[in-house]
């Protein structure tokens, strides 16, 4: 028997004791968009807020998919693939490399987004080898999309606020350069 019932507000969320990685997943969506709720309230430019303020539903948006009905396609992931490369273009090419993880408090939260969002592709991960689901291919894309759009946003911030950001060279892995 659960401790709760659904009774008096006992209960925080539907599916919270199913025994299925779907409801890690809505989890793990819950708590990026919620991050990305908590980016937003920051002095942001212009350019961050409107990815932000368009990309916050389509989270939610990408957690209905698996449960419900796909609400992630070709076009949501089109329109966050324009937003990458703009984003990049204003990076005066883009990145190279990878950095530690901070700067600015907004390209730190907006780090901590980018792993957010790899959780979100870690958990799509685990919903496909449970074989209780198998999510379309285009959410697996999207949700991988959406980290790298984090880490775009993390190093445009500092590229506009002229934050030096510390490149990190692996000892463990060589990456061709």
């Amino acid at each position: 028997m659960k401790p709760v019932s659904k009774a008096d507000g006992e209960i925080c969320y539907p599916f919270i004791y199913e025994d299925s990685p779907i409801c890690d997943f809505e989890i793990i969506t819950d708590e990026l968009c919620s991050r990305i709720g908590l980016v937003l309230t920051l002095n942001l430019d212009e350019v961050s807020r409107d990815v932000l303020q368009r990309l916050q539903p389509n989270v939610y948006h990408l957690n209905g998919s698996v449960r419900g009905k796909q609400a992630i396609t070709e076009v949501e992931f089109d329109e966050l693939y324009d937003d990458y490369n703009h984003l990049r273009t204003l990076l005066d090419g883009g990145f190279k490399g990878f950095v530690l993880p901070g700067g600015d408090r907004i390209a730190s939260e907006l780090h901590v987004c980018r792993t957010n969002a790899k959780k979100v592709v870690r958990a799509l991960v685990a919903i496909e080898h449970s074989g209780k689901k198998s999510p379309d291919p285009c959410l697996f894309r999207y949700a991988n999309l959406l980290a790298n759009v984090m880490y775009t946003l993390a190093s445009y911030t500092n590229y506009r606020l002229q934050v030096k950001e510390v490149e990190f060279v692996s000892k463990s892995y060589s990456i061709p350069k």
